[in-house]
């Protein structure tokens, strides 16, 4: 069974991205005995990390001095205390040098392996992130945010809008209840005459199932959809921007450059795929691929391509093209609808 959940836009340089959940049928799903199930709670956007004007953090951030972002129950944030995790877009703004930004839960130590972010100097990259919150002690809602530059001075500037947020969750409601059995025949007439056998009751519904974590794997021949949309704001000239899509959990396998196409119906696209025969109000794909349907623009024309996975078999990501030139006065945007199969 598949669940699509609507589209999460968040405007800013260039790259809106969109997040769904799906249902499983195979059991309850669970990363370890310290990680109970969760389920996604989709929010409009909202800005809780804005360095540039000293929102949730003071001033720039440093080369290799990481720092933390409470990120429940704070002025600027609806995510309640006690969520398990957060869906954010995670953007990097003018730093001084090449690097990398990791962001990782709050009780993290040293300085991180691994990268969420890579960037030039000069450069404003977004990202969409999953990390996981602790619940509990003194890092308890908080997130880990650490800087790489080239330069030990090295300085950047950071921004956060989170989309959704994990709360812990029971198991699905009870199902409907069963029809009941057929009466009895009446007995036969006589002195006395026995009663006829009472109908056997129904039996009990299935019970329904909880979601997706972001840290589980996606199960063999389950399919997951979603929505993305690109938003340039008030182009003057021709663009190409990359967007990152979050997957609801892990891919089983990697993805690799040939498995994320657009629909062969997709005109502009540059590698389109006849396998991926759904529609963009019903996305499909084959076993370990992604399809993406096109849903139209506004503002003038588009090519789009598919692009290799990226880190952790977490998403993947497409290249948008814009070639003609905007008015510099009117917004262009262009959607599409996806949908990926584990293997």
């Amino acid at each position: 069974m598949t669940t699509r959940l609507g589209p999460i836009r968040s405007r800013w340089a260039a790259v809106g991205a969109a997040v769904a959940i799906t249902l499983g049928a195979g059991g309850l799903f669970t990363a370890s005995a310290a990680s109970p199930p969760s389920a996604l709670i989709a929010i409009s956007p909202v800005r809780v990390l804005d360095t540039r004007t000293d929102l949730g953090l003071t001033g720039p951030f440093t080369s290799d001095s990481p720092r933390k972002l409470d990120v429940t129950e704070t002025a600027q944030s609806p995510v309640p205390a006690g969520a398990t995790g957060i869906v954010a877009n995670v953007t990097v703004v003018g730093p001084s040098t090449p690097g990398f930004l990791s962001v990782r839960p709050g009780d993290a130590t040293g300085l991180p392996g691994t990268s969420n972010l890579n960037f030039s100097a000069g450069d404003t990259v977004p990202n969409s992130v999953t990390v996981e919150l602790p619940t509990i002690g003194a890092a308890a809602g908080n997130i880990d945010l650490s800087f790489h530059g080239t330069d030990a001075g090295a300085t950047t500037h950071v921004l956060i809008d989170i989309v959704g947020y994990y709360v812990a969750g029971a198991a699905g409601p009870q199902g409907p209840q069963g029809e009941p059995g057929t009466a009895g025949a009446t007995g036969a007439t006589g002195a006395t005459g026995a009663t006829g056998a009472t109908g056997a009751t129904g039996a009990q519904g299935v019970q329904g199932l909880p979601g997706l974590n972001a840290w589980d794997t996606i199960p063999s021949g389950e399919t997951v959809v979603g929505e993305v949309i690109y938003d340039t704001h008030q182009p003057a000239g021709p663009s190409s921007d990359r967007v990152h899509v979050a997957l609801p959990a892990h891919a089983p396998e990697p993805l690799l450059l040939d498995d994320v196409n657009f629909a062969a119906t997709n005109t502009a696209a540059t590698d389109g795929d006849a396998t991926c025969t759904g529609t963009n109000s019903a996305p499909t794909a084959p076993p370990g691929k992604v399809c993406l349907y096109g849903l139209g623009s506004t503002g003038g024309p588009l090519s789009y391509e598919g692009q290799a996975a990226v880190l952790n078999q977490q998403g993947f990501s497409v290249m948008i093209d814009r070639e003609q030139s905007g008015d510099g006065a009117s917004d262009m945007a262009f959607s599409f609808t996806w949908a990926y199969t584990a293997p």
